[in-house]
């Protein structure tokens, strides 16, 4: 059985935590409880178990039968040899299958275009190192084999890969260059959303440089030293300049998200030459 600790403050359902930490159904996940398969502090639970922090999660999950489609969908491939694949992912699409989503992702497009990927972690995720939101658009590497796959997890993990984004965002910055720190968590009663939390986040830091003004929108670029789960969108909401079409933590109602990771470094998994790649910037950043 593998072991995991729950350390989060509020109390999460059972079902609810290792469905996303696992990425598995929720029912497949109760099946799982119904059977024993998840022990809480070494007991039986039931699926509706409130989690508080300091249990001891044990589970056995048998996979639940995959069939992942290969998608013909047109990739921008940036680069490739034969350890990596570096990709300028379009907006809109979702970097690998979810719970009612198996279809027409980037895995499934890979999958098309190219069978040879990392086995590493989920079996839904062949090949996928790091990700991107859905409507974010840019760099994406992804591995094609597991040597590459864990020396890139360790770089990405340890702070060695260079990521830049650029981004629209509502209304006017009061400082042309600035570094927001500010710890972030899961939000207490909304699974979808990120917070900022002093107490019991984790170190989150967006540095960010402002490069033109315009129609009450501030175009900048962001180096992100950490990589963390919606990062530049909560930082910049946070101070009330969210992203142009985040209507998760902007407007409602926002049409396109225009957010994009233009720049990715990083040091190749297998030779150790240090790899430089830029995406060409999309329309809406030429304010």
């Amino acid at each position: 059985m593998q072991k995991n600790k729950y350390e989060e403050i509020e109390s999460t359902r059972i079902d609810i935590w290792l469905s996303e930490l696992c990425n598995r159904s929720r029912s497949f996940i109760k099946n799982c409880c119904n059977e024993d398969k998840i022990l809480v502090n070494s007991k039986s639970i039931k699926p509706s178990f409130l989690l508080k922090s300091g249990d001891i999660v044990e589970y056995d999950l048998i996979e639940e039968p995959l069939d992942l489609v290969a998608n013909d969908i047109k990739l921008d491939i940036i680069y490739e040899d034969n350890d990596i694949i570096v990709i300028n992912k379009a907006a809109g699409l979702t970097v690998h299958p979810g719970a009612g989503n198996k279809n027409n992702t980037l895995v499934n497009a890979l999958l098309f275009y190219n069978k040879q990927l990392s086995s590493i972690g989920n079996l839904d995720r062949p090949g996928i190192v790091h990700r991107l939101d859905k409507n974010t658009s840019g760099l994406i590497v992804v591995a094609k084999n597991n040597i590459a796959h864990n020396k890139l997890a360790d770089d990405f993990k340890n702070r060695l890969v260079s990521k830049k984004y650029i981004a629209l965002l509502q209304g006017y910055l009061q400082e042309s260059e600035d570094t927001i720190s500010l710890p972030l968590a899961k939000h207490p009663n909304n699974q979808k959303k990120i917070v900022v939390d002093l107490n019991n986040g984790k170190e989150s830091i967006t540095e960010y440089k402002v490069l033109k003004e315009a129609n009450e929108k501030t175009l900048v670029e962001i180096t992100l030293h950490t990589g963390r789960t919606h990062q530049i969108r909560v930082h910049f909401s946070h101070i009330g300049h969210p992203v142009v079409g985040d209507d998760l933590y902007g407007k409602k109602g926002g049409k396109k998200q225009l957010l994009h990771s233009f720049y990715l470094s990083f040091n190749h998994p297998i030779t150790g030459k240090k790899m430089e790649f830029e995406a060409p910037l999309p329309k809406w950043a030429k304010i």
